[in-house]
């Protein structure tokens, strides 16, 4: 750590989190930063962390039940991934049908006796 403060690497490594989620939460104002001159332009400087929070957006890390909601949002989220691969796979299925469909008809246009010989 610097004398200005915390880069933007340090404190998401810091709170293991990307650096995204670090510059995200400067801009909405969890995290308190100021730009300094750095070397290859201004750059951000965190002085102190606090009590900064890097849970998902609903989730208050002081509540009681924040691990039930967590897990309650993984569960709907797993079940609308399990709905999303049935309907990849239901698609899959309507190309490859489509796929037989559209062979039949160009082989249609070969002469029966090219066809029957396989030429």
């Amino acid at each position: 750590m610097s004398r200005q403060g915390l880069t933007v690497a340090e404190a998401a490594q810091a709170l293991g989190v990307s650096q995204r989620t670090v510059r995200r939460q400067i801009k909405s104002g969890k995290i308190k930063a100021m730009l300094v001159p750095g070397p290859f332009g201004p750059e951000y400087r965190i002085s102190e962390l606090g009590e900064v929070v890097a849970t998902p957006a609903g989730i208050d890390k002081a509540s009681p039940s924040a691990m039930d909601k967590a897990f309650d949002m993984i569960k709907a989220l797993q079940q609308e991934k399990a709905e999303l691969y049935a309907q990849v796979a239901y698609f899959q299925a309507q190309c490859r049908h489509l796929e037989d469909r559209v062979k039949l008809l160009v082989e249609a246009k070969r002469p029966w006796w090219r066809r029957w010989l396989g030429r």
